[in-house]
Order: structure tokens, then sequence, then C-alpha cells
């Protein structure tokens, strides 16, 4: 057995220098999420992913890959901020589950730390997934971050090697899905929430919504949520530095997802008196698995919380899911543990765990 690690320049096209070896990349990928999920609920097909991967003036993408006697057996992809946070990169590593703990992927996150110092980075953040099977329920098994909510199981290999090269897991998220199909059986649950959030947010707010693209004259309010919502969830113990949104960045984020095949709901809520955006919510699906939809960001500012906007936006627009995707079957979305009133919010609406992400971060010496 012969191991080689290289990087892999990202291709422009698929048909150029290096768009095969891309396409078997993204192939282990899929692989990889299959293996552990036992679906392909998330799957990226490799134009899609080509097409997200492509550089822009607000990050750059890396990517690496291990060779077994010429075959590509697993992935590190490092996403390198170029405007803000500029100490850290953001890392994900798979490993087909037949080379795993055969160190593998040790050897490839040695590669990626060092192409993340080359670029003058000191901060690493990375995530490793779980289902939520219980088998980490008993006493001792499960990693506890220094929040104390949640946990992860201690077994799992991405745990295993996270804290044997110095990782400390700082956060973990819930993953969750809705049933639409149970939802479009019986919506009466999700109107009784849009109507209670209604008249408790309609006195003083009025709600909005696009497709795609941020209307121009919102922009720059659009803009201002995206920047606000980089930190005001609960970050655990992760260094995140306020991300720098504007306008340019708006639309540059539109057209990548765009040429990625992926389409968005956006329901944003005005204050009247003010006329300003003060909170949002995203929904995404992409066109090559149209039964799958993510739910994104959701935000109020604030200054503005305490009048049920968070829910009345994602009823609201979980609405908009119904009518608009008639092919949609589940949504999935996660919070950190930590993070009880979104947390209520999205189990008020139907959604039930399905999974759990352990947030690691390591301070390159």
């Amino acid at each position: 057995m012969t191991l080689t690690i290289d990087g892999l320049p990202i291709p422009a096209t698929l048909d150029a220098p290096g768009g095969g070896d891309f396409a078997l990349s993204a192939a282990v990928s899929n692989e990889v999420e299959r293996a552990l999920w036992g679906h392909d609920d998330f799957r990226i097909d490799v134009r899609d992913r080509l097409a997200m991967m492509q550089p822009t003036p607000d990050r750059e993408r890396v990517l690496g890959i291990v060779r077994e006697d010429g075959r590509i057996v697993a992935n590190a992809r490092l996403s390198v901020p170029l405007r803000d946070n500029l100490r850290t990169a953001y890392l994900q590593i798979e490993v087909l589950p037949s080379h795993r703990r055969r160190g593998v992927a040790s050897a490839l996150l040695t590669f990626m730390e060092q192409q993340a110092a080359s670029r003058g980075r000191s901060v690493i953040m990375s995530w490793s997934d779980a289902r939520a099977d219980g088998h980490d329920a008993q006493e001792g098994q499960a990693l506890v971050p220094p929040t104390g909510a949640g946990g992860f199981p201690a077994d799992d290999a991405s745990a295993v090697l996270a804290l044997h090269r110095g990782f400390e897991l700082v956060q973990v998220d819930r993953q969750s899905v809705l049933d639409l199909e149970q939802l479009r059986q019986d919506p009466t649950g999700l109107a009784a929430q849009e109507s209670g959030a209604a008249a408790a947010g309609s006195d003083g707010y009025t709600l909005l919504g696009w497709t795609d693209r941020c209307p121009e004259d919102l922009l720059g309010d659009y803009a201002l949520l995206r920047q606000r919502m980089s930190t005001d969830p609960p970050l655990g113990g992760f260094v995140q530095e306020e991300e720098l949104w504007d306008a340019g960045r708006i639309r540059r984020e539109e057209e990548t997802s765009l040429a990625g095949g992926a389409s968005s709901l956006v329901c944003a809520v005005r204050h009247a008196a003010t006329g300003r955006l003060v909170g949002h919510t995203i929904l995404e699906r992409f066109g090559a698995r149209p039964a799958v939809v993510y739910q994104e960001d959701t935000l109020v500012l604030e200054e503005h919380r305490g009048h049920r906007l968070g829910m009345w936006l994602k009823a609201v627009n979980l609405r908009r899911t119904l009518d608009e995707w008639p092919d949609a079957r589940r949504v999935y979305t996660w919070n950190a543990e930590e993070n009880t009133f979104m947390l209520a919010v999205n189990v008020s609406l139907g959604f039930a765990p399905s999974g759990r992400t352990a947030g690691w971060q390591k301070i390159l010496s």
C-alpha cells in the first residue's frame, strides 16, 4: 500500500485539467455522507460542488486529497476567509470508512495544518457529525463541551483523532429534521403557531419575502443582518469574529449559490416605525435534491426580541415552502444545544432530533 498526500488545484470546469480528479474527490465526500447517515440527503452533485468551491474575493478554498495506489480515499477542504477572521481557517476532513483508524486522517490533518499556517492562520475550526441513535447515552460515553450543553460520542473516530491532535470540543449542535409530508397532511399546528406569533408581532412589524435575490432597496439592511448573524448565535468556545458583509458580498453569495444549483426562500421582518429590516430567516435547497431543504440563518436583532418574531418568520417561511416547493419532503436544521430558545421554537414547529455535530477548535503553535 502506497499513500500519497497532495493538494488538488480546484479546476474552473470539470473539463479542465484536474476535473476528473475533482469528480473522484467529490464522489468520496458523497460516499462518506451516505455511510454516516444511510441516505443521500447530504449528497452534493459534483458540478454544484465545483461551483461552490470557486475562489471569491471573500474566501479561498484549498482541497487536499490522499491517494492509495492512485485511488483517492480521503479529502480535506480548507475554507480561508479573506476579508475578516484573518487568523482563522475552517477545515473539513472526510475519509472512506475502509481507511479509518489507519493514520490517513492524521496525515491529512498535518498537511492541511501546514496549508493553514502557510496562509498565516493560527486558529482551525472543524466539525464532525454523528447520528442521534443514543449509543453514547451510557455514563462516561459522551464528551461534553465547556458549555455543558449536549454531548458527542467519545468513541467516534473523529473525536479520537481531534483530541489526539490537540483540538478542543467547544460546542455541540443538535441536528433536527421536520417531516413536511406530515405538515401537509395536518397543517393546523403550523397555522396555530403562525397566527399566534402574528398576533404578538404584527403590532409594529410586517413581514416580506423574496426568492434567491434580495431586492436592491433592502441590500444594506440585509447585509447588516447577515453580519450580525456571524456572531449573534451562541458560539460556545469558538473565537469567531464578526464577518464583514456589504451589498457586494450579498450579491456574490447569491451568484455562488445559484451557480451551485441552490435556490433560497428568504423571509424578513420590517420594523414599521423605522422601515428597517430587523430579522430574517433563510431556507435553501438544491435542484439536484428537490426533496431536501436546509434551514439556514434565523436572526432577530436583540433590541426587537420578545415579540415572537422568530417564530413568525419561521412559520411563514415554512408555509411558503409548502406552497412554492411542493416536491420538498424534509427540512434539516442545526442549533447549538445551549440555544434553548431556538430549539424550543423548532420543537414547537415539529422538528425532531436526527443527529449531533461536534464543534472542534485548535490553536496552532
